[in-house]
């Protein structure tokens, strides 16, 4: 990613729905396929749009060294962590139930590739 397209991102994210919508997707495809690296860096452009490490970490009480760490691509933040990430960039995590449809969608995906790995 160009630093131009970084800085156009970042400048997005300060739309409160935009932003809402890409963590969103982030956090699905961490769910879905285990894809952190994304999620994270949705996180570190997130955080740079309300005002980079330093702020956060003073609304957190996470030292900035650590948030920098967490945000790494090989960055694997804990779980009590990640809930005040979140919640000092003004979000929550919810649960949902998956929905019948969604549910079958995966099941058949899944057939599916069993049956081609066979």
């Amino acid at each position: 990613m160009t630093v131009k397209k970084n800085t156009k991102e970042v400048d997005a994210l300060k739309d409160s729905d935009y932003a809402t919508s890409v963590l969103s997707e982030a956090i699905q495809k961490l769910a879905d396929s285990g894809d952190a690296q994304t999620f994270l860096l949705t996180l570190r452009m997130l955080t740079r749009a309300q005002g980079g490490m330093t702020a956060l970490s003073k609304k957190i009480g996470i030292n900035r060294q650590n948030l920098y760490r967490t945000f790494a691509s090989t960055g694997n933040p804990k779980f009590r962590s990640l809930g005040a990430i979140l919640k000092g960039l003004g979000y929550k995590l919810a649960i949902e139930p998956i929905s019948a449809e969604e549910a079958a969608a995966e099941e058949a995906a899944n057939q599916n590739e069993t049956s081609e790995a066979a």
